[in-house]
């Protein structure tokens, strides 16, 4: 009965601790108003994470307010640069985005995990990145999140546990999960402010 009461009383006290806010100091002193997405870099075994996240990134910023450089004419001129290994992009000053590209600000991605997991018959597809925003002009980090998000499929019944798993061992599609990975990502309270293409520009302080 004790350890009952003290399990109880532990996840009341969980419970009513506040969310976790990100240290937004650095991004209202320079309060940039478009951003550069470079290559991703791929952490995880799956060869194609990078390709097939980089698609699902430009809206729910754009949704946030911000002028977002389209992700392919990027790369292609990244590429022009001899800028092909994402892993040599991100050692990069962050003011040369400013000199190719004249952003205010760069945001660098990095996939940490990519993955379908299996427990017995129900399965979890799994992605998470980490996200850091910087200055362009002082190199200054602006914004950093750590965003992931599990689908989980399996049911009470055995054979569609069965057929489900099957299909997901088969085919899974990521870009669902990527998508709505980024768009919690950008959202407070761990997210980034409204930016001056989005109605609460400068009234969204208190959601951070």
């Amino acid at each position: 009965m004790r350890i009952l009461f003290i399990v109880l009383l532990a996840g009341l006290m969980q419970g009513c601790i506040a969310p976790q806010h990100a240290n937004l100091d650095a991004f209202y002193a320079h309060q940039p108003r478009s951003i550069v997405v470079v290559p991703v870099v791929n952490e995880s075994p799956e060869v194609t994470a990078n390709s097939v996240f980089i698609t699902s990134i430009t809206q729910p910023l754009a949704e946030r307010g911000y002028y977002v450089f389209p992700v392919y004419l990027t790369d292609m001129i990244l590429r022009d640069f001899g800028l092909v290994e994402a892993g040599h992009v991100h050692q990069l000053p962050a003011e040369r985005f400013y000199e190719l590209f004249g952003a205010d600000a760069v945001l660098f991605i990095t996939i940490k995990d990519w993955s379908t997991k299996y427990l017995v018959l129900a399965s979890s597809v799994v992605v998470s990145m980490e996200y850091v925003l910087k200055d362009t002009r002082t190199g200054q980090v602006l914004w950093k999140n750590d965003q992931g998000y599990v689908h989980s499929s399996g049911g009470s019944d055995l054979i569609t546990m069965t057929v489900s798993a099957a299909i997901n061992a088969l085919m899974t599609d990521y870009l669902p999960l990527a998508r709505q990975a980024n768009f919690l990502a950008f959202l407070p309270p761990k997210g980034i402010p409204a930016g001056p293409y989005h109605p609460e520009y400068q009234q969204d302080k208190d959601k951070f």
